[in-house]
């Protein structure tokens, strides 16, 4: 059996290589044959290579530990035998001839200089032994595309770019180039000053040096003398490099200093000293990346040696990881077979996070970070905290996880109006105010305080000084003058220009006729300090200072990437969190924005959003603690589940009920037949059963509604006042006959339209079936993706009915009856015109006494709801809310999105 298997496993070896021209040599035969007994523990050569510092074999022992733990790979033990080739190229050659001789190895892991690693893999290639360098970063060693040979570290040519990008991003013009006569260290720098050239970075002076030098002092004077930089560059491999860092710095050289991986090490602290700071290094292993694995490994790992891990001990640890997932994948030992499988392996979530091998046998879509050494340690420059993640894996101890019920559109504040891209922006801006958590009065956020003028048609907000934009730039009051004249202006198109009509001469400019953007009233006093001259006298306008459309804008990122400036390596924000992965229809990670101005009182981490339409999918990821909300302003639970819940023993303490300030209606197009009659509408209004729908359909806790303004919204009329029209399906038979269709007859077909999820298609569902019981009406259901629907009944020709539900932008009757349905520009296309309701607006924007303003908004509804029937209003929404106890703090915001920076994650 074992010759067969053996004769089957040579076959399948020789069709992998010949695409390679290989053909097998005796040692590599041997080794399949030994390979396939399988038997005893399974050998993996580890060689160390101690010239530079690190904690290497640590993260190699660590690995094997936990794998044996775990009852080994192919319930057989791993063993290493170690070495230490100390940088030495014939000490190097000495291991890998010892090891080949040693049949029972079938991996070898390490060799981390590539001067070292490239003579040795060919060794291993003539001998079948698969040889995995974490270190050798020269392109000469996989350069062959052996079977047998790999590396999970990004090649010089990559890392070389990417620090050449950085210098350009840093502002730096000019450098001094050092670097280690090796071919390794010269393939590196000649890829980086190939790429700084590119980037329009001059290379002033280029000095070589050997790996024994330690006195630099001649070259250094020369430079400065002759040569004027702003950053030194240095490739090579410690300690010439932290021996030139020392005797610059003992010069009074101070332009900083870039290096690559070569200068991670704590050697460099040690040996360059207090000379080391501010030095800036390239790796690949950032601790703070908020995977899972990543997150574990450390954990272990500081549990085991009692500090964190380096770079080394991460790349020793991944490269046991990744070995041991792919004979747990092939199934076998043989070491080709298993390279077989490391070739086509992508996506591994490593502790340094996600990577694929390709055919040569490198790695594609590794992170590069850098570090700086600050205070005499390395510290992760803050832009490293946007970095490349896997949606799915975190770390529950610091992830947030929220369920959003379709995909997010936009989180570009001037494109933002439905409530999915509302809570985005909420977390990623600041505006001018917020809303308070309980009166929901307007309170200082960017502004921390305003004054009201003229009768209050001008109001001036003073900022606050100290808020940055994530490129370091200042927020100023230009950003906020600058973001309102972009969602103004026509070209932008901005859905969410309506909220900006207040400001004078706002509305002119959207419709064209002012061209010149500075008679937009709002300015710039002085670069913290915003005025605003209205249109009429409004109190509640420091309310609407907070809404997304007035937030400042990134003025330079929009004007340099336009349409693509929200992409996660392009946006430029100033809120409490900041993009750090979207995967479009998929979801969204944000993360803790350090930069923040109140950033020490943002206790949550990390933000992930999952795109999860079906709301009995999102409960039950809820129950199996895969999400920590439910409801609220997120993923809503179905309704025929809300009995049990509140049945429930452990769910019912989870669940309450808050307040929602949206109506959920039906509108009128006005302008199709029959619904431009009245008569039809009040007809259709009358015959719908809203207590069945909410009692059958939402499981009660819902408020009917008759009128459109949400209780308690200043200026909503209390339900008690009969204004409306209630469900009366024979009084809506005497409407419809009096419209000219008696019991139905002749009645043409007509058509609702609604957004696609799952509560909307019920309710219209059960629309459809009372206007066929009570009116005997064919009513078509048409549904649409939420950007269609919204295309639809903004811009185009809706059909005769379609879902109206809105939720208020601020907490004022002015946001509910003005800004939807003011005939004279109506958000939608309900193509009525009603003299009576336009008069009543007007005079209710300009009215200073609130009780006079009531009772305007009053004779407003009867209008909308009762005389002309435009709306058909379901019910005023509410909140049903699942909230997992380890979420401290929470509260529920029933207008905009929510304050996730004032909750906190609570131990377990």
């Amino acid at each position: 059996m074992n010759n067969h298997k053996t004769i089957l496993t040579l076959m399948l070896a020789a069709l992998l290589m010949s695409g390679c021209n290989y053909s097998f040599t005796d040692g590599q035969k041997e080794r399949v044959e030994k390979a396939e007994l399988s038997q005893g523990d399974i050998v993996i050569g580890v060689v160390d290579t101690s010239v530079n510092q690190s904690f290497f074999m640590k993260g190699v022992n660590l690995a094997v530990n936990i794998i044996n733990e775990k009852g080994g790979l192919l319930g057989r033990k791993v063993k290493i035998i170690a070495f230490d080739d100390k940088g030495d190229i014939d000490t190097g050659q000495r291991i890998a001839r010892q090891l080949s001789k040693n049949q029972d190895v079938i991996a070898v892991i390490g060799h981390l200089l590539s001067s070292v690693a490239v003579p040795a893999s060919i060794t291993y290639i003539q001998n079948g032994i698969l040889f995995i360098s974490p270190g050798a970063t020269n392109p000469l060693l996989t350069a062959p595309q052996s079977p047998y040979v790999f590396r999970n570290i990004p090649t010089d040519s990559e890392i070389g770019f990417q620090l050449a990008d950085f210098a350009k991003t840093s502002g730096f013009k000019s450098i001094a180039v050092f670097y280690q006569r090796d071919a390794d260290m010269k393939a590196l720098t000649d890829r980086f000053q190939e790429q700084a050239g590119e980037n329009g970075i001059s290379v002033v002076a280029t000095r070589s040096f050997f790996k024994w030098q330690n006195d630099f002092r001649d070259i250094l004077s020369e430079l400065k003398n002759q040569y004027k930089f702003d950053c030194i560059f240095i490739a090579g491999i410690l300690p010439s490099p932290a021996d030139i860092i020392k005797q610059a710095r003992d010069m009074g050289i101070t332009a900083p200093v870039l290096g690559p991986d070569g200068l991670d090490s704590p050697s460099l602290l040690t040996i360059a000293g207090k000379a080391a700071e501010g030095t800036v290094v390239a790796t690949v292993f950032n601790p703070k990346y908020p995977g899972k694995a990543t997150q574990e490994f450390i954990d272990r790992f500081q549990t085991e040696y009692g500090f964190e891990p380096d770079t080394g001990a991460a790349q020793g640890y991944d490269a046991v990881s990744v070995l041991s997932h792919a004979i747990d994948e092939a199934g076998s030992v043989v070491p080709i077979v298993v390279g077989a499988t490391l070739r086509y392996l992508k996506n591994w979530e490593g502790v340094t996070g996600p990577y694929s091998f390709n055919t040569k046998g490198d790695i594609d879509g590794k992170s590069i970070y850098f570090k700086q050494v600050q205070d005499g340690k390395f510290a992760f420059l803050k832009s490293e905290d946007r970095m490349q993640a896997s949606l799915f894996d975190y770390v529950e101890g610091f992830t947030l996880r929220l369920p959003m019920e379709r995909p997010i559109p936009t989180i570009d504040p001037g494109l933002t109006v439905e409530k999915v891209s509302i809570e985005i922006t909420e977390q990623l801006f600041m505006g001018l105010t917020d809303l308070d958590k309980e009166t929901y009065k307007a309170v200082p956020e960017l502004a921390t305080h305003w004054e009201a003028g003229n009768s209050g048609r001008k109001f001036t907000f003073f900022l606050r000084n100290d808020v940055k934009w994530t490129d370091g730039k200042p927020v100023t009051a230009h950003d906020v003058v600058w973001g309102i004249r972009r969602n103004i202006d026509p070209k932008t198109k901005s859905p969410g220009w309506y909220m900006l009509q207040i400001i004078k001469n706002a509305e002119a400019i959207y419709k064209g006729r002012i061209k010149d953007m500075t008679q937009l009233g709002v300015r710039a006093l002085d670069d913290y300090t915003v005025e605003f001259e209205l249109e009429y006298a409004a109190s509640f306008f420091p309310t609407i200072t907070g809404i997304w459309a007035y937030y400042p804008l990134p003025k330079e990122a929009i004007e340099k990437y336009g349409e693509q400036w929200t992409d996660p390596d392009k946006i430029v924000t100033n809120g409490s969190y900041k993009l750090a992965l979207w995967e479009k229809g998929v979801g969204m990670i944000l993360v803790k924005n350090p930069d923040y101005c109140q950033a020490d009182s943002v206790s949550i981490p990390e933000i992930r959003y999952f795109i999860i339409p079906q709301g009995n999918l999102g409960l039950v990821m809820y129950e199996n603690n895969e999400l920590d909300i439910m409801g609220s302003g997120y993923s809503q639970i179905p309704s025929e589940d809300i009995p049990d819940i509140k049945a429930n023993p452990v769910l019912s303490k989870e669940y309450s009920l808050k307040p929602q300030f949206c109506t959920y209606a039906y509108a009128f197009n006005t302008q199709r037949e029959p619904v431009d009659h009245p008569l039809v509408r009040k007809a259709i209004a009358a015959a719908v059963d809203r207590h069945f729908m909410i009692d059958v359909l939402a499981g009660g806790d819902l408020q009917i509604a008759t009128t459109f303004t949400t209780p308690p919204i200043f200026g909503a009329v209390d339900p008690k006042a009969g204004i409306g029209i209630q469900f009366n399906p024979v009084q809506a038979r005497k409407w419809l006959a009096e419209a000219g269709y008696p019991d139905g007859k002749d009645f043409p077909d007509i058509t609702l339209l609604y957004s696609a999820s799952e509560k909307n298609t019920k309710f219209a569902r059960a629309i459809k079936a009372s206007l066929a019981h009570f009116l005997n009406i064919d009513l078509k259901l048409q549904e649409k993706r939420w950007e269609d629907f919204n295309q639809v009944i903004t811009k185009n020709n809706p059909p005769h009915l379609f879902l109206l539900d809105w939720c208020a932008d601020y907490p004022d009757a002015h946001n509910f009856l003005n800004e939807v349905f003011k005939p004279s520009k109506p958000l939608y296309r309900f193509g009525w015109n009603d003299p009576r309701f336009e008069d009543l607006m007007v005079m209710a924007e300009k009215e200073l006494n609130p009780l006079k303003r009531k009772n305007l908004y009053r004779k407003a509804e009867k209008i909308l709801c009762e005389d002309e029937a435009i709306v058909i209003p379901i019910y005023f929404d509410t909140a049903h809310c699942l909230v997992k106890p380890r979420i401290g703090g929470w509260y529920h915001m029933g207008i905009g999105g929510q304050h996730i920076r004032n909750w906190h994650l609570l131990a377990k």
